[in-house]
């Protein structure tokens, strides 16, 4: 089979590797990483053994989601606060919400949420929130609010049109509407680094890998603004740490200890990790 040609610029691409079974190409022109062909029913990915293991550690997901996000709050306390400064306004839409973690965080500080899920599990959590939710994927859905910003956490690695994905966030936004996005960075250094082995290479999860260039120029085109390109540090738990080893090598002993460390007291230590192979983009509509 040929190599396709770049989703986003169109130029040729050529072969990156195998991993899980699908195949990877990469654009010397613009340098997005790119699973194809796109996997058909994403949906069955993202069940309730996805967001949460009950013990058992699988080949992808989370051991427990809002435990494992909680080390992080303080990333979304200071984005959610940055986009106060940026916006009037108090009507926020989480792209992805999952089990409605971050948009709790919003709705205690005086948002109105609301939000998509692709999982009904999570989607019927995050409901049960008080959030109001959109079930489903975001660009097929019939009617969605207007709103004052959009979030957008780890998320857009994830979808099978991101081009469109980014369209659909425009037209939901009022104008001077802020953007944030949350994804990793296939040029940083490390990635580049561990080439195949970098371990935020797992589809059939993570379909796109972007760049700060290719990202911005996304979001340029599709009439957004960028302000802000940040590397921001992550903080994760103990158990979630041994729980991500097990999923990149595969190794039962990192199995063993997510499992054996997944209670109160191990969950109570938190390890920064900024392998700056991550990026938070803020934007805000302009056009």
């Amino acid at each position: 089979m040929n190599p396709p040609q770049c989703p986003f610029c169109a130029a040729q691409t050529a072969r990156f590797g195998t991993k899980n079974g699908y195949e990877l190409y990469e654009c010397g022109m613009c340098d997005l990483l790119f699973v194809h062909p796109i996997p058909r029913d994403l949906a069955t990915i993202y069940g309730e053994d996805y967001f949460r293991k009950d013990g058992a550690i699988t080949s992808h997901g989370y051991t427990d989601y809002d435990k494992d996000k909680e080390p992080m709050r303080h990333v979304f306390e200071k984005y959610i606060a940055r986009c106060e400064k940026l916006t009037s306004g108090r009507r926020i839409f989480d792209v992805g919400a999952a089990t409605g973690y971050v948009l709790d965080i919003a709705k205690r500080r005086g948002w109105t949420t609301f939000g998509s899920e692709l999982s009904e599990y999570a989607g019927q959590e995050a409901g049960s929130r008080g959030h109001a939710i959109t079930i489903g994927k975001l660009i097929t859905a019939p009617m969605l609010p207007t709103v004052d910003a959009v979030m957008m956490w780890d998320v857009l690695e994830h979808v099978d049109d991101p081009r469109a994905y980014v369209k659909k966030m425009h037209d939901m936004l009022v104008e001077r509407g802020v953007l944030m996005i949350s994804t990793p960075d296939r040029s940083s250094w490390w990635a580049k680094l561990m080439g195949m082995k970098w371990q935020l290479i797992i589809p059939p999860e993570h379909l796109y890998y972007y760049s700060p260039r290719n990202l911005t120029k996304l979001l340029q085109d599709s009439g957004f603004k960028v302000l802000e390109v940040a590397k921001p540090s992550k903080r994760f738990s103990i158990p979630y740490v041994f729980s991500m080893l097990a999923q990149w090598q595969g190794l039962s002993l990192w199995k063993t200890l997510a499992r054996l460390t997944d209670n109160k007291m191990f969950r109570s230590v938190v390890l920064p990790i900024n392998l700056r192979d991550n990026m938070f983009i803020v934007a805000v509509k302009q056009r």
